[in-house]
C-alpha cells in the first residue's frame, strides 16, 4: 500500500467494514476525525476524542502531533482538555530527543488549554525515527454545532431550500507543511532564496498560526453547519472529507484558495504541491451567509475567504480560471515525499 494515510476504499472495505459493535453514532467514520464516544450523566455534554499520528521524520513532531489531535476536537465544535500520547523511539535514539519531544508536546498542549495526561512510551527496533501518537480528549455542550441536526438532516434542509452552503478557509493553506520544510530543510531554502523566506516559513510552526482554537470559536457562534480542519492531504484531502461529511458536491475556485508567498516559494524548492500539502492552522467552514462568516473572522484578526460552495448533487469541481477538473480521492502527503525516508 502507499505510505501515508491509507485510501478511501481501503479503509471503507478492510476497516469501517470491520467494525459491527458500535453503539453511538456520531463516530469519526462520518468524515469528522472525532468521535462522540458517550454521553455524559446530565445528558447535555459529549465527550470527544481524536487520535493523530506523525510519522514523518520531524525535529517538533509532539508538537505536531497535539495540534493535529487537538485542531480536530475544536473542529467537532468541542474544547480540547487532556492529551494522551504514545511515543515510540529507535533503539540508538538518545534521551535529549525524548525531552523535546515532550516540551514539545507540552507547549501545544497550554495552547489549547489542554494538559498531557498520560500516555505509553517505549523503545523498539521497528522504528527508524520518533514516532508519535496525541490521542486528545474534549467535551462539547448539547446545544453545539452538529447537535442540532444530523448529516442526512442538514443535506435535506439544503435540497429543500434550493440553496447552496458558502465554503470559507481561513488563514491559508500549507502552513504546517510550510513550516516542517523550512525546520527540517533550512539549508537548501537558503541555497535559493534570501533568509526572510526561510523565516517565514520557520514562523509558520509557531502555535498561533497552527491552532483554530478562536476560529472554531467564532465559527460555531456565527452559523457554521461544517467545519473540518486541514491536516494531512492538505486543502485537496480536505475538501473532499468535507463533501463526504456534508453528502453533497462542490464548486471551489483554485484562485480563490488563500496561500503564501512563502509556501509558494518553499515548496517550488522541493517540487511539492501545496495543495496536497500538511495544512494544519487552517479550518474549512460551510455556512449559508459566508459574508458574514469572513466579517465575524477578521474582525477579530483572523484572515478567511470564501473559495466556493457545496451544492447539489455529487460532482466535486475545481475551477482554474478556463480549466474545469474533478477533485481527486485524498492523496497521500507531499511532506511524506521529503521527510519520510
Amino acid at each position: 500500500m502507499r505510505t501515508g494515510k491509507i485510501t478511501e476504499n481501503v479503509l471503507k472495505r478492510s476497516v469501517w467494514k470491520q467494525i459491527h459493535n458500535g453503539k453511538y453514532k456520531n463516530g469519526a467514520a462520518g468524515y469528522t476525525d472525532c468521535a462522540c464516544f458517550r454521553a455524559l450523566e446530565n445528558g447535555e455534554d459529549e465527550v470527544l476524542s481524536s487520535t493523530y499520528t506523525v510519522t514523518a521524520n520531524l525535529s517538533h513532531c509532539g508538537k505536531y502531533a497535539v495540534v493535529g489531535a487537538c485542531n480536530n476536537i475544536l473542529a467537532g465544535g468541542g474544547s480540547p482538555f487532556q492529551v494522551l500520547l504514545s511515543i515510540t523511539l529507535p533503539k540508538d535514539e538518545q534521551e535529549s530527543v525524548i525531552r523535546q519531544v515532550m516540551r514539545d508536546a507540552e507547549d501545544a498542549a497550554i495552547a489549547f488549554g489542554a494538559e498531557i495526561a498520560g500516555g505509553h512510551t517505549e523503545v523498539s527496533g521497528a522504528v527508524n525515527w520518533p514516532l508519535i501518537t496525541a490521542t486528545a480528549v474534549g467535551y462539547k455542550s448539547g446545544n453545539d454545532m452538529g447537535k442540532e441536526a444530523s448529516a442526512k438532516e442538514k443535506k435535506k434542509a439544503l435540497l429543500d431550500d434550493a440553496e447552496s452552503l458558502d465554503i470559507i478557509v481561513t488563514k491559508w493553506i500549507a502552513l504546517s507543511g510550510t513550516a516542517m520544510l523550512a525546520e527540517e530543510k533550512e539549508e537548501n531554502i537558503s541555497k535559493r532564496y534570501p533568509s526572510f523566506i526561510k523565516d517565514a516559513g520557520l514562523s509558520f510552526g509557531r502555535m498561533d498560526y497552527l491552532s483554530i482554537l478562536d476560529e472554531a470559536r467564532i465559527a460555531q457562534e456565527n452559523g457554521a453547519l461544517y467545519m473540518h480542519d486541514l491536516s494531512s492531504g492538505g486543502v485537496f484531502a480536505g475538501l473532499w472529507e468535507l463533501g463526504q461529511m456534508a453528502g453533497l458536491g462542490m464548486e471551489v475556485d483554485l484562485k480563490a484558495i488563500p496561500i503564501r508567498q512563502e509556501t509558494v516559494e518553499i515548496t517550488d524548492v522541493f517540487d511539492v504541491n501545496p495543495y496536497i500539502l500538511a495544512s494544519a492552522g487552517s479550518l474549512l467552514i460551510a455556512a449559508r451567509d459566508g459574508k458574514k462568516m469572513v466579517s465575524a473572522l477578521e474582525a477579530e484578526g483572523i484572515p478567511s475567504t470564501i473559495i466556493g460552495k457545496l451544492t447539489k448533487g455529487n460532482d466535486r469541481i475545481i475551477r482554474n480560471e478556463d480549466e474545469t477538473r474533478f477533485l481527486d480521492l485524498p492523496q497521500s502527503d507531499e511532506i511524506l515525499k521529503i521527510l519520510a525516508d
